[in-house]
């Protein structure tokens, strides 16, 4: 009984691999282009790979995300302007080690709310919530100039 299991078993295999490899050499009688569809896999070497030149208004990807937001963009900008000023400070020796790390908590709550308020307007922040960031970035100055 066990001879009979792994006969058959053997040649449904056999069976199995003559009929895949009849199927896919007949598949490519007959063809005369080139192109992955017919097992060419180096396309866009060839003359008639039919590969289409980019579209004229396309514009190139760029790896820094661009904010389009004038609010987020003014908010987030006014962030790294006070980034660059602890970081001025603190390579002076005006700035402590211990409000340095408060402000730069400071600013990194004030970007999570920014982004956070953008991410619920779809992208957009609102009159009321701008203001009030703005009045979160304007304490974080006072701070900046008042610690150094």
């Amino acid at each position: 009984m066990r001879s009979l299991i792994t006969t058959s078993a053997i040649a449904a295999l056999a069976l199995s691999l003559a009929a895949g490899g009849a199927f896919a050499a007949s598949r490519h009688e007959g063809t005369t282009s080139t192109g992955p569809e017919n097992g060419d896999y180096y396309q866009g070497i060839f003359g008639n790979d039919d590969v289409a030149p980019p579209a004229p208004d396309a514009r190139p990807m760029t790896s820094a995300v661009v904010v389009q937001q004038p609010r987020l963009a003014t908010i987030l900008h006014e962030l790294h302007a006070a980034n660059h000023r602890m970081d001025a400070e603190r390579a002076s020796g005006k700035l402590g080690p211990v409000a340095f790390n408060r402000l730069r908590r400071e600013e990194s709550g004030i970007r999570a709310d920014a982004t956070e308020v953008a991410a619920m307007h779809h992208g957009m922040i609102p009159t009321s919530a701008y203001a009030h960031l703005q009045r979160d970035v304007r304490r974080l100055d006072w701070n900046i100039a008042r610690s150094a």
